[in-house]
């Protein structure tokens, strides 16, 4: 696998801050160094900033959002996308 095909495998790692030690250091020296990644890395963090901002067109009901939050649950999904899942729950305000 060539650098810019793993930095593009670890770029949301990266921008959810979940690379550490020699990995990041290598993902940091290579963006530094190639502009394409660097572009790839900036386009998704735009992206993941817009997607934060926006907020859904309709609030899902209470029921649906507690099937969805105990599927999440036992199917053993990682915390951080459990973490946005119960957090839909702030959308609706």
């Amino acid at each position: 696998m060539s650098a810019c095909d793993e930095c593009s495998v670890r770029i949301l790692s990266y921008l959810e801050d979940r690379l550490d030690g020699q990995e990041l250091a290598e993902f940091r020296a290579h963006v530094e160094h190639c502009s394409t990644c660097r572009a790839s890395v900036e386009a998704e963090r735009s992206l993941s900033q817009l997607l934060r901002q926006s907020r859904p067109l309709y609030s899902a009901p209470p029921s649906l959002r507690a099937r969805v939050a105990a599927t999440v649950e036992l199917n053993g999904t990682p915390p951080h996308i459990r973490t946005m899942v119960l957090a839909s729950e702030s959308w609706e305000s």
